[in-house]
Formats: structure tokens, sequence, C-alpha cells
């Protein structure tokens, strides 16, 4: 290795020697490489680039490029082009890539990672993917189309076999897929490359899109791979060929289906986008066509529809076919491809149609939603492709579940179809004349109705909007031909069902045995009873929701003839048929009698819905037909017929019939059948009253009706039954039933009274305890009798002190926050008060914590705090004791031990707090071995609150904090102390408001102080301190007021640079929230600090941004305030900081130059009458403004740079140029010189109110020289102003432009000093002569 090392010579000739190792044993080329490279004191011509092009062609050269995979040689390579080992490689780089073929390793990198040849280590992937990035874009200057093609076929190989890959494999594809497609769109050959991609690479393509899609991590990759193969296949030369399509799609049949039709319908959109931007150029208007271009653009995106049935047809995953299939008619409808002429599309339609439905017969649950999809996408695209087949779909969707959304969705828009087109009746009638085939009635009866009552048909969100159609919609000469339909439908099918009824009755016992069973003679026969159970469904929703009152007068008596006749002759008549059949099947009754029986009962609910001062509907049963119903309530099995029925007993005893005994009732509820959740719900939502009032219910019979509500929450608290239970309890109307209350707090009282220790009690009485508990935090305490809230509060703390903490961490939260919620409403009577310090003691000794302890803790110490907690010594023990816990503590320990939060509750409601003196404190850790005044920090956050709360308990003479502790406070917090800094200081602003009279000018003093030392300290939240400052300020008297500016003015003479960023800032807050009568003060303060800004150096070097924050505070808020001095003032600090400097700043402040464009901006056009006496400082101002935003040109010398650097200020780096922003914003500022505008100022009620004006007449003599200075900086052969920035220049320019006269114009031309300043006015006045309007037009 030495020998080769010795001279350059023996270096390069090793290098290219024919032979690896170029010596028999010797090292290898790339050893020496990297031997050469690492050894810095080794020296040779050109020594990189040698190693680089010895890499790349070794790289290259080697069998099958077996070299790509030595992590050695992208080390080595990564070593030497990174820019931060070598940043003047370029110039000898791109010409050493170009001669390489790269494009070749790139490719075979690719399939090393994608053969795992490669290492997969994340950091050898960086390495080899820092230097592609690196050397991509020399290569790719000369790569043509057909390599970068097949760069991107590698990529998309890579992710259709390699999953899941890593960021900056990942990045790389992004790279060259982004590459592939810039130069896509400017190659010419791109009907070539179409082809290309059709035959060797789409079903990489379609491949790579499948498996991406399903990783969240890479949307972005799926993204670029995406575009750039859609943009490969649909460009403009790509879609001129009328058998794109055909091409496409035999490529397609190559393809698995499952795996092309999660990403056709994505396809099928872009390229009805890509059709829809090239359309003129594809379907151009020509004297030959007879078709329009729109017809003939739809006509080829549909025909790419109908040739992708060709997959649809191969694939063997009919929801994922159906699916796709919905998503693709989902396209047409957007782009609204389909119009109604396309006949073999209509065609194909109608097939799909017809397929559906054979996918309903097929009662495939796992693919319902996807068809009903389909199906839902057809009918919006056009309703006339299921217009035919509607009552069919209807019967369908009556055996389709109603958690299927596009079911509802479906419903839905057939419904609003018929709105829009005023045929309600015809939907109320199809829905009417719904039918089930008999291949689906054959089946159990039971199951298909329960699958019927729980279909999207039935579904409460479709009979919701059925019901408004109806109601809104009804048209009012089509509403008893309405009603007469239903009404006849509904007899119609009574007559059925009864004609069955008897053919059955005088048959062979066997029959009867076999429908008793739930089984049917045949399919017809279930057919009545659903078809009939179904329509009376429909019917009750339009009989309750039809307008009676709406019906002509002359129509009126015809209608309730009608309603009437229906009530007597088909609902009544037939509920005394079946219920007197019932009677005498006294063990059983029929299940299909049952379900006809619930539907007559709803009908019988909805005619009696139908109320109005015109029409009377009488729907009442009769009374031996209501006796048979109470008879008949322990045959019956039906859960929806026993909600009926109850429902019906209701009724009637509302209106006086006392039907049912409260005992039956209580019976069907405690028996948990299934029916007695809905009649439980059913009496909490409307018929509480009934039981107390119209049943006359006992206390024992409340007792078990309270029993019943609250073993709805034993039983299933997380469930559907302790809804119930909360609905009750959360309702005004359950609370003012006495009765039912008083049992209620009886039961809660005596269940609590059961247990006395929670150690000893059992699993059942804890649990009911816990009920119980869970309970009464749902109860209001206003209904809670004195007595029973002491009695509460007592046994709950005494079973508290016999629980274990950790186990019952939940139990005892509620606990807490009951006695929180009792105590808060009641006035505590003295016998409890030994028991409340003893729970105190409780409390403190084991560690208790949280938010709802704490509110507990201040609850009780609410009350006269003083009397009884003298009484226990042990808190005060335990008070004392924490200034040792403070004082005494480990050192750099936190005083976070769990009574902390405990005790400074106690010490915020207590005259304890006066044993505390935190100078003492302060002083103790001092003096302690490692102190930490961490345990007086957090006593003093407590002092915070305690003196912003409780302040009377403090004398007014004795401060918290003396000037040493703050200092302490100040120096000896760390940067993790933030808060701490801001506790301190609101401590001060409290010790402040309640010191005495002869102390507040010094107290005042020492806030100032610490504001500027904790400011310095950056431990205070400024906005935060600031709102303290803020509020104070108005309430301090105007002496206090004037000494403190005096203060803080003074101190502004000798304070450094960060003393006087915090005096500045505070004077800010000050000065905004002045007290009042003290206007003159802040005027005469203002004018003060102006000068001192002005005189300081500091001021305009260092601390300029907090000065300029102040101008802009009062040119803006306060405008009123200002005199001609302070405008003068202010002119001339901002041309001090706009001149040029030597030096400069490390990066360009915005915001310092958006400040002087808004403090300008303000005094233009808040204050124009001070601005008229100094307006050659404002053009002044102005032309450094506009010679700010020049940037220097690129590739300038050391001297040139310094030399444009020394004409800005020293806020603005050269490096970091002013941009289009801040253009922006100085064009709106010479615009506003145009603006007419009332000048702000103290005014009187015999002040002539002032008249808007602007400065552009004032001004117009001194705009030749800012539009001087613009031209200047435009012509500066060492500067430029970017086109984006002149673009932003142009409105100002041209205001300043329109000011100026004839003569100010040629003399402005006249000073131009040579042909470039001549030709850029000349340039800018034309521009302006153009968009200049001439009151034409």
């Amino acid at each position: 290795m030495d020998q080769v090392l010795s001279s350059s010579q023996s270096f390069v000739r090793a290098l290219k020697a024919s032979s690896d190792p170029p010596d028999t044993g010797g090292p290898l080329k790339i050893e020496i490489a990297r031997a050469a490279w690492d050894q810095q004191s080794f020296h040779a011509p050109r020594k990189a680039e040698v190693i680089v092009d010895l890499i790349l062609n070794r790289f290259v050269k080697s069998p099958e490029l077996q070299s790509v995979t030595d992590i050695a040689s992208w080390q080595l390579l990564s070593d030497i082009i990174t820019p931060s080992r070598s940043t003047k490689t370029h110039s000898w780089l791109a010409p050493l890539v170009s001669r390489v073929p790269f494009t070749r390793v790139v490719l075979q990198f690719f399939e090393s990672v994608q053969n795992a040849t490669f290492s997969d280590k994340c950091r050898d992937t960086r390495i080899a993917h820092d230097c592609i990035t690196i050397l991509w874009p020399y290569c790719i200057s000369k790569a043509n189309i057909d390599l970068l093609l097949e760069c991107f076929g590698a990529c998309l190989r890579l992710c259709t076999k390699r999953q899941p890959l890593d960021e900056y494999v990942s990045d790389l594809v992004k790279i060259v897929a982004g590459s592939f497609h810039r130069s896509l769109s400017t190659s010419t050959a791109k009907k070539k490359t179409f082809s290309s991609f059709i035959q060797l690479y789409i079903k990489d393509w379609i491949s790579s899109l499948y498996n991406l899609s399903t990783s969240p991590d890479h949307s972005t990759l799926f993204e670029c791979l995406y575009t750039s193969g859609i943009d490969c296949l649909f460009n403009l030369d790509v879609l001129r060929d009328s058998k794109t399509e055909d091409t496409l799609f035999i490529a397609f049949n190559d393809i698995v289906p499952e795996i092309i039709l999660p990403s056709l319908p994505g396809i099928f959109s872009s390229y009805i986008q890509a059709l829809r931007t090239n359309r003129n150029a594809i379907f151009g208007h020509g004297s030959n066509q007879k078709v329009d271009s729109s017809e003939r653009f739809r006509e080829t995106g549909l025909h790419f529809f109908t040739l992708s049935q060709q997959i649809f047809n191969k694939a063997t995953d009919k929801d994922q076919s159906w699916t796709t299939k919905a998503l693709l008619l989902d396209v047409i409808n957007q782009e609204m491809l389909f119009t109604g002429r396309h006949l073999d599309t209509e065609k194909l339609f109608h097939g799909m149609v017809n397929s559906i439905f054979v996918e309903f017969a097929a009662d495939s649950q796992d693919s319902f939603e996807s068809v009903v999809r389909c199906l839902t996408s057809l009918t919006r695209i056009d309703y006339r492709l299921v217009e035919t087949v509607l009552p069919d779909i209807l019967s369908q969707l009556l055996m389709v579940p109603g958690s299927v959304e596009p079911a509802v969705e479906l419903l839905d828009i057939i419904l609003q179809y018929h709105v829009k087109t005023r045929n309600v009746p015809l939907y109320i009638d199809t829905l009417m004349s719904v039918s089930f085939r008999e291949t689906v009635c054959g089946h159990d009866c039971q199951k298909v109705y329960e699958r019927i009552c729980h279909s999207a048909g039935l579904h409460p969100s479709h009979l919701d909007r059925l019901g408004k159609c109806v109601h809104e919609f009804l048209p009012l000469n089509q509403t008893i031909t309405t009603v007469r339909n239903v009404t006849k439908r509904m007899g119609t099918l009574w007559e059925e069902y009864h004609s069955w009824s008897r053919s059955l009755d005088e048959d062979n016992p066997r029959k009867r045995r076999k429908v008793d069973n739930g089984g049917s003679v045949n399919g017809a026969a279930n057919g009545i009873t659903l078809r009939f159970s179904t329509a009376a469904t429909f019917a009750s929703v339009v009989l309750s929701s039809f307008s009676a009152d709406l019906v002509p007068k002359e129509s009126q008596q015809e209608l309730e003839t009608l309603l009437n006749n229906f009530s007597s002759k088909v609902v009544l008549h037939s509920l005394s048929k079946m219920f007197k059949g019932i009677s005498k099947k006294a063990e059983k009754s029929l299940w299909s009698d049952e379900v006809i029986i619930s539907a007559d009962l709803r009908l019988r609910y909805a005619l009696d819905l139908q109320r109005s001062p015109t029409i009377s509907v009488d729907a009442k049963c009769s009374s031996k037909s209501t006796q048979r119903m109470l008879e008949s309530i322990d045959v019956i099995s039906l859960p929806e017929l026993q909600v009926e029925l109850f429902r019906t007993f209701f009724i009637s005893t509302s209106t006086g019939q006392q039907l049912v005994t409260l005992d039956t009732l209580l019976r069907i509820l405690e028996s948990m059948k299934p029916a007695a959740f809905n009649i439980l719900h059913m009496v909490i939502q409307r018929w509480l009253p009934l039981i107390e009032v119209s049943l006359q219910a006992s206390a024992a019979q409340l007792e078990r009706f309270v029993h019943i509500l609250v073993s709805q929450q034993t039983c299933s608290r997380e469930g559907s039954t302790g809804i119930l239970l909360d609905q009750a309890l959360s309702s005004a109307e359950f609370w003012e039933l006495s009765s039912i209350r008083s049992v209620l707090l009886t039961f809660i009282d005596k269940s609590i009274s059961e247990i006395s220790n929670w150690a000893t009690a059992t699993l059942q009485q804890q649990q009911l305890v816990c009920s119980v508990y869970d309970l009464l935090m749902a109860v209001p305490t206003e209904y809670l009798s004195r007595t029973l809230r002491l009695s509460l509060v007592k046994r709950t703390i005494l079973l508290e002190q016999t629980m274990d903490s950790t186990s019952n961490a939940h139990f005892l939260h509620t606990l807490r926050v009951c006695v929180s919620r009792i105590i808060s409403s009641t006035d505590l009577s003295d016998n409890l008060m030994g028991g409340l310090a003893a729970y105190l003691q409780h409390l403190h000794t084991n560690g208790a914590s949280g938010q709802e302890t704490m509110e507990l803790v201040r609850l009780l110490l609410k009350w006269p705090s003083t009397k009884f907690l003298l009484m226990d010594e042990s808190l005060g023990s335990n008070i004392q004791g924490s200034r040792r816990i403070v004082t005494q503590g480990a050192p750099n320990e936190k005083f976070l031990h769990p009574g902390a939060g405990y005790l400074q509750t106690i010490l915020q409601y207590s005259t304890y707090m006066s044993i505390f003196n935190f100078g003492g404190l302060v002083k103790d850790s001092e003096r302690a071995e490692g102190y930490t005044l961490q345990g007086p920090l957090t006593m003093l956050a407590g002092g915070a609150q305690i003196r912003s709360l409780t302040c009377h308990l403090f004398p007014q003479d004795v401060p918290v904090l003396d000037d040493q502790a703050v200092r302490m406070f100040a120096f000896a917090t760390t940067a993790e102390d933030e808060e701490t800094g801001f506790v301190v200081f609101g401590v001060l602003l409290e010790e402040f408001n309640f010191c005495a009279a002869s102390v507040r000018l010094q107290r005042f003093e020492t806030v100032i102080a610490a504001y500027v030392l904790l400011a310095n300290r950056k431990f205070i939240v400024g906005q935060g301190v600031g709102s303290f400052i803020s509020t104070l300020c108005p309430t301090l008297s105007p002496e206090i007021f004037e000494h403190g500016l005096k203060f803080i003015v003074t101190s502004l003479e000798h304070a450094n640079a960060d003393e006087c960023s915090a005096l500045v800032n505070l004077l800010s807050i000050l000065l905004q929230d002045s007290p009042q009568s003290t206007f003159h003060i802040v005027q005469h303060f203002v004018t003060q600090s102006i000068s001192i800004f002005n005189d300081r150096e500091v001021f305009t070097k260092v601390v300029h941004l907090p000065a300029l924050r102040l101008f802009l505070q009062r040119c803006r808020d306060r405008p009123a305030t200002l005199r001609q001095v302070d405008v003068s003032g202010v002119w001339l600090f901002i041309a001090k900081i706009c001149a040029g400097a030597q030096s400069h700043n490390a990066t360009t402040s915005v915001e310092t130059f958006h400040c002087i464009v808004s403090i300008t901006t303000a005094l233009v056009r808040l204050r124009r009458d001070l601005v008229l006496l100094t307006i050659p400082h404002l053009g002044i101002v102005l032309r450094r403004l506009i010679q700010s935003m020049q940037s220097p040109r690129p590739s300038l010398g050391p001297k040139q740079s310094a030399l444009v650097s020394r004409s800005l200020p020293f806020w603005i780096n050269i490096r970091d140029p002013l941009g289009v922003e801040e253009s922006n914003a100085l064009s709106r500022l010479l615009e506003s010189l145009n603006t007419k505008n009332v000048v702000r100022k103290l005014t009187t009620s015999t002040t002539t109110p002032s008249k808007a004006e602007s400065l552009a007449k004032p001004f117009s003599k001194h705009a030749s020289y800012v539009i001087k200075a613009y031209v200047e900086s435009l012509n500066n052969p060492l500067c430029e102003l970017s086109t984006a920035v002149r673009k932003e220049l142009q409105p100002g320019l041209y205001a300043l432009c329109g000011m100026m006269n004839d003569f100010s114009r040629d003399t402005l031309m006249a000073s131009a000093t040579d042909a470039g300043e001549k030709a850029i006015v000349k340039a800018l006045w034309k521009e302006y002569e153009k968009q200049r309007y001439v009151g034409k037009g």
C-alpha cells in the first residue's frame, strides 16, 4: 500500500490497471482508493475525480453489475461527492457522469433491492440514496425517454415485489418517477412510450398501485406512480388515437381482475378528466363532423365503461366487482356522461339491473351493501332506469337490513324523485302493493318477519321522511284519492287473510298444529300475513301524516266518512274477530293472528292521531274487545303486540277508562321478557304520570317500580337498559312526581344504611351500594331533604374511611363527588364539624389527590373554617409541619408529595398562612447544604393563589416578598422554572395592590425592577405578564403612573441592551393602558422616549424592534396623542436604522421592514396634518425602503458583495434579501398616498369636521425622487430586483406616476445618468400609460 501511495503516478497506474487487485496478493482497487482518500497527506492531481471515475466504471463494468451491492464502494462515493466534504466537485462531476451510463447503475440497484441482494439495512440504503440523489440530476440531462421508462419500470417491479419499502428507497422511486414524468411531458415520442408501457410495464404498474393502496405510509409514493402512469396512458398524442381504449383493455385482460379492480375507478376518472381537458383538440368542430363534440366526448367515456365489463365478467370476487361497478357509475354520474341517447349503454344498464335482482334472489348477506350501492348509483344517474321495476326494488329492500346505508339512501332518492315530480301518491300506492316471493315466504315465517321489521324499507329514517313528504307535498286534490286507495288496499288484504283463516279453521288439525308452531301451510298464506303487516306500517304513516285541515271543505265530509268506515269495518272489526278467536284458544294464540292484531292496533293508533276540528274519527275499541285484550295479555307471545296492547291500555286509561291494573304492568316488567324493555321505555317517555295519578299506585307498587328501574342499572349499566334509567333521571317530569320521588329517595337511604363497613360487606351488598351511588350522582340535590343530606354525608364519610384507596379508586371518586354535590347545597350542622375535621385528617393521611378531592376540601373549608380547624390540633400540626417539609427536603428534590395540593387548599381557606415567612424560608434554604429554592417556590405558588383570593387575611404592611427575595428568585431559578418567575411576578403585583399608600411608589419600582430581571432571564411568559400589567395600569393613580414612567425613562438613559428591551416593552404596556387624566403625562414621556431612542446608539443598532413596536402602537392605536415633534423624531429614527451599515445581522429581520411600513402607513392615513410639514422626510424614508429591496447579483466577488452589503441596513443580510411579501407591503404604502382619509386628532364640539383628503398633491413634487431610487436600484450593475418583486411594486409605482405632472416626468428623464436609466423610465411610463384609466368605457 505504501508503494502505491508513494506518488500520484503509481496511484493512478494502480487504479487504471487491467486486473483487480493490480498486484497479485495486494490490496483491491477500492481499498487503495479508500486509503488514498482517507490519507490527508497524500496529494494527487484531481484525486477525487479519479476515484469517482473508478467507482462508477467499476459499477458498470463488473459482471452483472455485482459491484452495485458493495457497500464500501457506495460509502466511499458518498464521502467524496457529498457537499459537506467537497464543495467544488460540480465542475468535473457533470461531464464524468455523462460519460458513464449511470442509469444502468440505478436499474441494477433497484433490481438488487428487489432481489434482496442489496443490504436491507436502513443505513446502507441511506448511503446509496445520498449518492444517487446527487448524481441523478447530471445523469438525466442526457438520458432519453426510453432509458427513463426502463428505470420507471424497475421502480414498478420493485414496488410490486418488495413490501414494505424503507423511506430512502421510497424517496429514490419518487425521484425516478418524477424525472420520467417531466421528461414525458416534453417528449415527442409519447405514442411510442405508450406502446412500450402497455407491452412491458402495465401489469407491474397495476400491481404496484394495488400494493401501495393498502399502505397509508406510502400515500405520496402511490400518488407519484399513479400520476406518472396516467400521463403516460392518457396524454393528448395517445388520446387522439380512437383505438387507445381497446389497446388498454387488451392489456388489462392479461391481469388478474382482483388486482385491477381497486384501481379501475381512479383510472376511469382520470381518463374522463384527460378527455375533458383535451376535448377541443380531440373532438374539435369540423365541417365534416355530424355529431356534437360534447356527445362524442360522452360516447367515448361510456365506451370505456362498456369495455370494463370484460374485467367484471372474469372476476370471481362478486362483492369487489359490485363495489367497483358502483364507483364507476358514480364517475358517470359526476361527469354527466349518460343522457338517455346512448342505447347500447342503456341496454347495458338494464342488464345490470337484472343482474342485481339475481344477486338479491341469491340472498347473499355479504354482498348486499355493494349490490344496493350499485343500484343506488344507477338510480342517481337516471331514475327511468329503475322506474319499471320499482315494485320489485321495494320488495327487495324490505329484505335488506336497515344497517345497509346505501339502501336507506336509495329509498331517499326514490322518494325525492316522486316529490319533485309531484307523484307522491304513486309512490304510496307502490309501497302499499308490495309483495314477496314465495321462496321467501316458504321459509321460517317468524324469522322473515323479524328481518322485514329491521329492514331498510321500514327503517325509522325512511318512515319519517315519508311522513314529512305526505304532510308537506301530498297534493290537496289527491289527498282523498290517496286515503281511499290506502284504506281499500288494507280492506282487501284483510279479506284475503280472513278468507285464509276461515279455510284453515275448516281444515284438519294437522295443519293447525303446523301453523301454531310457526311453520306454514304454503308460501302464499305467509305472504298474506307479511303483506298485511308491511302495508299496515306504511298505511299508519300515511293516515297519521296527511293534513285533514287543508282538504277542501266540500270534501271533508267524504273524507270523514271514508276514515270512519275504514275504522269500523276493517280495523275495529278485525280486532274484534281476532280477539274473539284468541279467547276460544285460551292456551295459545296463532302467530299470524298476533301479527295481524299488532298491525291493526298500529292502524287504530294512527287513526286516533288524526285529530282535526272539522273531521272526527271514532277509533275506540268496544268494551267487549278491550276486555278480551286484557284477558289475552298472558297468552300473547309476540313482543310487538304486547307493546301495542299496553299503549292501547294507557291511552284508554288516560281518557278515563281504567282497563289495566298496575300489578299487571309490573308483572310484565319484572318478567324480563323481550317486550319488557320496550314497555318500560314507553312508560318512561310518556306514561310516568299515569302510574302515580290515574292508576293510583300504592307505596308497595311504587317500590316495585323503583326496584325495576334500579335493576336495569345493576344488570347492564353499560348497555341499553342502563340508558332507560338515565332517561328517567334526566327528566324533569320524573322528579316532579312526588310519590315516585319519595320512594326512590327512601330506597337510596335504605340501601346505603345497610352497609357500614366496606371490608365486611358481601359482594352483592357492595354491588348494590355502587349502583346506588351511581344513581345518586344523577339525583338533583334540591330534591334531597336536609335530614337525608346530612345522613348521606355522614354515612359516606364513614364508609370511605373503611375502604382501601388503591383497589377502589373509581368508587372513591364517586363517593367524593357525591359528598361535594351535597355539601355545596347544604348548610352543615355544628355536630357534624368534628367528623369533617377527622375526614380532613383522613384525606391528608391517605395522600388524597385529584381535582375532585381538592374541590371537596375547598367546600369543607368554606364554612366557618377557624371554628372547626382549631377543634382538631392535628390539622394545625400538619400545617406547621409543612414548613419543615419545605426547608428540610433533600437537595434538588421537588416538593411533590401527595399532600401538597391538600395543604395548599387548607392554606387558601385558613388563617395559618401567617405562619409562613417566605423571606425566612429563602434564608433557611440558602443556609442549608446543597440548598434548593424548589420548596419555597412551591409554597410561593400557594401564596400567589392565597393572595389573590383572601388578601384580607394578610396585614397590609407585611410583604410576602422583600427586595432580597425577589433578587434571589430572579437569579437562582433555572430554565425549567419558567412558571416560578410567573408566580413571583404575580405575588409582587398582589403585594402592590394591597400595600400601604406610603410605600406604593417604592413597591412599584420593585415591580418594574422585577419585571426587568425576570425578563432578562427569559423566565416570563410575555403575554401572561403583559395581561397582568394591562389589568393593573387603569387602576393606578396619576402620581404613581407618572412616577413609574419617569423611573423607566430615566433607566433607559443608562441601561444595557437587554434591560432596554424589557423597559421598552413595559413602557409600551403602560402607555397602551394608561389611567384616566394622564393624557399630557403620556404625551410628555412619549416625546422624551423618542428623543432617547435617537440619542443612544443601542436603540438604532440593537434594540430597534421594541422601539419600532412602541412607535407602531402610538401611530396606529393612539394617533391623536402624537405631536409634530414626535413625528419628526420618528422619521429621524427610521432614517437612521434604514441607512447603510458596515456590519449586518446573521439573518434578515422581516419584522423590522413591516414595522417601518406599518408606521409610515399609519402616519400617512391617520395624521396627514403632521406629515404635511415633514414631506421631505417621508420622501427619504420611501427612497430607503425601495433601496432596501435590492439583492446582489449571483457570482459576485467578495469586494463587490461588500459594496452591495454596505448600501443595505444592518438588519438585512445579502444572503437573505427581502421578498415578494415585503414588496407587496411597500406597494400598498405607496398606493395609500393617493387614498383620501380623515385626520384622527383631538376635537371639541365646536371644531369643524375635517375633510377627507390625500397626500397626492403635496407629495407630487417629491414622487420623482422616489421613482429615481427605483430606477437606480434596477440599473445598478451589482444588484437586481427580481421579476416577482418588480411585479408586486408596480401598483405603487403607478400611483407615484399618477401624482407627477409632465414637468416632473421630464425632470426625472433629464436626471437620468445613462441610457439604462432612461430606458427604465421610458418602460415604466409606457406600462403606466397602458393601464391608466382615461375616462372611456
